[in-house]
């Protein structure tokens, strides 16, 4: 779950952190490779060359950042337009799936239609929405009489009756049907569309976010962007705090889970979201221009530049944040989590390869307990029930085929698993752009190959979710791939203490800060 696992900073800066004790960062307070006392320049005169590390000011203090790699803006956007052109057609192909089925009817996966009233739970398992039972079975009283029970007032350690998700004839009837699917339709279109969609939203949104991150992190300072750096006592931290919101939104679910509870987070959600649809086309327009908009207006309390563009892209967003509301469309979750990613991806940044290692390790683990373990401790898998009970864009959707209701099933993603990885190959991107930087690279070798690595760990999540017909912690496959990965290229290279030692620190921005204040008080 996204709000277990990542943030983004922009959100932070308007009070709405997802990480508590981590605190938000001016405007300017960037990210930058760790700078050097002295000793780059000599008389006054700058060092010759383009090595980043060199180009310092007289006073020893001031980081210049590294040259910005060539090509990159026309990557990026390239990027943008290939990962718009990937959400609509998807968004195309899903809805061709969709076709009416009378009121009071079912459709039974073979195509034929029943009368809701004739729906067998032996057959067809737990009556679906459509049904005036939805969420029931019927249960035998002590007196002999039958009555209708909901599905979460049975005994947590059974026995399951007729009609309850968790009945072991239905689940092992289940498991076995959809093991046969999957076997027929694994190289037909309708096996492979939802795997597709998978794999091109989630590669893209990495592969965008590590890019557009190079673009932020090369920035000048007086103009870049502020980001939140990642130290390494809070990868230690991610665990735990992630635990607690996962494990704090299960007990809510299960407890308070009313329709308003439910409604109250997916707003809270979905707001947090809107802001995210305003920076990332304000950071768009930002790069086509070459430079940011010019700010309208500030708000003091969040210390936050408003522009035009920006204002004009949380209009869009506050647009869609009623659409979602009212329909919960699977279309509209996809832009608001592929707009979360972006967002966390490049304005949360690793303080050094040492980070990302701890965050991913801690993560990896967290990931295998709240999926394979919370079970036997808690009576539920914490983690898919949290997804499934939330309805809000902490998860992207891929359909798979229609529901005998006319609603489409999906598959999904939770956003930390892009968020979190792509995070770290972020990381691996700002390396590259200082190598090439030295002039000891001539392109993005760490997240090429890296990159390569993490669609291979998501077709093996996928493989493996698909032969065990089961929910599959994504960050058990993608951490090895990602991590061992990246050790062998630096390896390769003869780079690894290198890239080991390297840290990114924050620019200080306290004669800035000073001068704006002075400014203010003499206005």
């Amino acid at each position: 779950a996204i709000l277990a696992r990542a943030s983004a900073n922009h959100i932070l800066r308007l009070g709405l952190a997802l990480l508590p004790g981590m605190a938000p960062v001016k405007r300017g307070s960037s990210p930058a490779p760790p700078r050097e006392r002295g000793g780059s320049e000599a008389n006054g005169e700058k060092t010759k060359g383009s090595d980043p590390k060199a180009k310092q000011e007289s006073d020893g203090e001031k980081f210049v950042a590294p040259p910005r790699p060539t090509g990159l803006r026309g990557s990026v956007v390239t990027l943008h337009m290939l990962l718009f052109a990937s959400v609509a057609l998807f968004a195309f192909l899903g809805e061709l799936m969709v076709h009416p089925i009378p009121e009071g009817k079912f459709e039974k996966k073979d195509g034929t239609l029943i009368d809701l009233n004739d729906f067998d739970p032996i057959e067809l398992g737990p009556f679906p929405k459509c049904h005036p039972h939805f969420d029931e079975h019927e249960f035998l009283a002590e007196n002999g009489t039958r009555i209708w029970r909901k599905n979460s007032e049975a005994p947590s350690g059974g026995p399951y009756p007729v009609g309850h998700p968790e009945n072991p004839e239905w689940v092992a009837k289940s498991n076995a049907d959809a093991h046969k699917e999957n076997q027929e339709n694994r190289f037909t279109w309708a096996g492979l569309q939802p795997n597709f969609h998978l794999l091109a939203l989630a590669t893209l949104c990495v592969f965008l976010g590590s890019k557009h991150g190079v673009w932020v992190f090369t920035e000048p300072p007086e103009t870049r962007e502020a980001a939140q750096l990642l130290q390494k006592e809070d990868a230690y931290w991610f665990p735990v705090m992630g635990s607690c919101v996962l494990f704090g939104m299960f007990l809510v679910l299960k407890y308070l889970g009313t329709d308003f509870v439910k409604m109250a987070i997916s707003a809270g959600v979905v707001f947090m979201c809107m802001f995210g649809v305003g920076t990332n086309l304000d950071q768009l327009i930002a790069v086509v221009r070459i430079k940011p908009m010019k700010p309208l207006f500030r708000i003091p309390y969040f210390d936050q530049d408003m522009n035009l563009v920006e204002l004009l892209g949380m209009c869009i967003g506050a647009a869609m944040a009623y659409g979602f509301m009212v329909s919960k469309n699977w279309i509209i979750n996809n832009v608001f989590g592929v707009s979360f990613c972006l967002v966390g991806i490049k304005m949360i940044s690793l303080s050094s390869y040492k980070t990302g290692a701890i965050m991913l390790v801690g993560l990896f683990f967290y990931d295998v307990f709240w999926v394979f373990g919370s079970k036997s401790v808690f009576g539920s898998n914490v983690m898919v029930s949290v997804a499934k009970g939330v309805e809000a864009p902490i998860k992207l959707m891929f359909p798979r085929s229609l529901g005998g209701c006319g609603k489409l099933l999906h598959s999904m993603l939770g956003l930390g698993d892009i968020v979190v990885p792509g995070i770290f190959i972020a990381f691996l991107a700002k390396w590259d752009a200082v190598k090439m930087g030295e002039g000891k690279s001539g392109s993005f070798v760490y997240l090429n190959t890296t990159m390569v690595a993490y669609i291979l760990s998501l077709i093996t999540t996928v493989s493996i979710m698909l032969f065990f017909n089961a929910a599959q912690p994504a960050l058990l496959y993608i951490v090895p791939y990602v991590l061992i990965t990246s050790l062998m290229v630096a390896f390769s290279r003869g780079e690894f203490k290198e890239l080991w030692n390297y840290v990114i620190t924050e620019d200080e921005e306290s004669s800035t800060a000073d001068k704006n204040t002075e400014e203010k008080k003499d206005s």
